[in-house]
This record gives C-alpha cells, sequence and structure tokens, in this order.
C-alpha cells in the first residue's frame, strides 16, 4: 500500500535540514596512486582546492594597515600561523578575532572593530601559506564520486599529506534516498495497522508514513555526515535529533489505528 510518496516528503527537507556549505582544511594522505575518496558523494565542479604545507618557516613582512582588509599572501594561508606584532621584536602581539581576523582561503587580514589595531599602523605579520596544486596537471578530480588520484609526473608526492577545501553538492540526500526511505516507510506502515489493507488512503496514515520517511532520511544524513568527516559529529547528531522527532510524530498519529488491548477479564464465582 502506497500512504506516502516522495512529493509529499520532499517538502519537509527544504526547510528542516541542515546542510554543510563548505569543508575547510580536511586532511588526506596519498597513500596510492589509485583514487582515494575524500568525501561520500558529489562535489561542486571548481570547487575543490588541494594544498600542501611544503615548509615551518613563517614569511615576514611588514604592512601598514588599510581598511577593508590586507592581502598577505597570494595563496591560502595555514590556521593558527599567523602572529602580528607592533615590530619583528614582538613587543606587543596582537590576538586573533580580538584585534584582527584573518581569511585563511582567501590570504587576507583585517582589522577588527574594538580592538587594538587602526588604519595606518605599521606592524609585522608572519604566517605559513600553502602551495596549491593545480588540477589537471597534478591531480584527477572526481567531482560525481567525491574523490581524487595524484598524476604521476605531477608535484605530488606518494605518501604526501595534502589539505583540501570543497563545497559539496548535496551533504544529506538525494533522490535515490527518498525513493528508498519512502518505499520503506510505507512498509512499516501496512505492516504496523494496515497489514489488511482497510484503511485505504486516509489521510492520517498519509501524514503518518511522511513523518516516517523523513526521519528514515534523517538517519541516512547521519549516517553519511559520521562517514564524510568522522571528527565532526555535530551534524550527525543534528539529523538524528529530527529523525526521532519525526519518528515521535508518526509514532503519535499511528495510535488511533492500533487495536483497543482488552486487559484480562474478571474472575467468575463457580
Amino acid at each position: 500500500m502506497s500512504y506516502t510518496n516522495v512529493e509529499l516528503v520532499r517538502p519537509y527537507l527544504a526547510t528542516s535540514f541542515p546542510t554543510r556549505n563548505r569543508f575547510v582544511d580536511q586532511l588526506l594522505v596519498i597513500s596510492s596512486d589509485d583514487y582515494l575518496s575524500f568525501y561520500n558523494g558529489a562535489v561542486v565542479d571548481g570547487s575543490l582546492s588541494v594544498k600542501s604545507l611544503q615548509s615551518n618557516n613563517r614569511t615576514q613582512q611588514q604592512i601598514t594597515l588599510q581598511a577593508g582588509g590586507n592581502i598577505i599572501s597570494s595563496t591560502p594561508i595555514a590556521r593558527g600561523s599567523v602572529v602580528v606584532a607592533s615590530d619583528s621584536s614582538l613587543t606587543t602581539v596582537y590576538i586573533e578575532n580580538d584585534d584582527y581576523v584573518i581569511d585563511y582561503e582567501g590570504g587576507s587580514l583585517a582589522i577588527k572593530s574594538g580592538g587594538a589595531l587602526a588604519v595606518d599602523m605599521s606592524v609585522v605579520v608572519w604566517h605559513l601559506s600553502y602551495v596549491v596544486y593545480e588540477s589537471g596537471v597534478d591531480y584527477l578530480v572526481d567531482i560525481d564520486q567525491g574523490r581524487l588520484k595524484r598524476y604521476l609526473t605531477g608535484d605530488i608526492a606518494l605518501k604526501e599529506t595534502v589539505f583540501l577545501d570543497y563545497t559539496p553538492t548535496d551533504v544529506a540526500f538525494n533522490d535515490d534516498i527518498l525513493q528508498q526511505a519512502v518505499v520503506e516507510a510505507n512498509g512499516l506502515v501496512e505492516t504496523e495497522v494496515d497489514p489488511d489493507r482497510v484503511f485505504g488512503a486516509d489521510p492520517v496514515l498519509q501524514a503518518a508514513a511522511t513523518y516516517r520517511a523523513v526521519e528514515i532520511v534523517c538517519y541516512t544524513a547521519a549516517v553519511r555526515a559520521l562517514s564524510n568527516l568522522p571528527a565532526d559529529d555535530k551534524a550527525a547528531q543534528t539529523w538524528a535529533k529530527l529523525g526521532d522527532r519525526f519518528l515521535k510524530r508518526s509514532e503519535q498519529l499511528l495510535q488511533s489505528f492500533h487495536p483497543p488491548v482488552e486487559g484480562p477479564s474478571s474472575p467468575t464465582q463457580g
């Protein structure tokens, strides 16, 4: 029996579900010359940046601060590597996110309002910059499967550790997942309250099956979130909590379709 369908489920996904717009500095060890998976799904074409930190020697430069941002590197900057001081002797060391902010991907420094830095101040900046590898020259990327392989003639060495920035096209679900969730939800509702198929296209059962399908998508998304970035389980926890909410709503709607349970009969006097 079909109580719900993909088109009934889809509207709940448009507003209820968290997505992660971009991954940054994801570590990947080039352990072989074969394709290596870095994401369990498709990524946006042109969004992948493959970087390597090839030196621990910080670049030092003196700059005069300008409003609107100050470029300090032509390539992305390693997170946590920036030091900003009043002079090369480190007489006064300024604090990131209190006095300034860093755009690590864009390689720039901006003055933070309310901090100790101001326009036209002269400061000395130290930082580590990444080397950015070139797609089609140093590596080949499969955007549909979220994987890459090094070119043997490129600059990426076997066993090298690289860092990846990329934007996923869909971190939660796709049409195949939705269809499978609908099939599973319809089967669960039929088995639980309508094995004889007597209720037909009841609107309450339709809603219950829809909520159950959304719950299934939630838990599928939670598993995908953990497989994509196991160290960051916040997204998975959010998906799981949403799944619990939709499951509870489905169970509440199904209560009225369960047959009444009769208690034990009263003893009779012989």
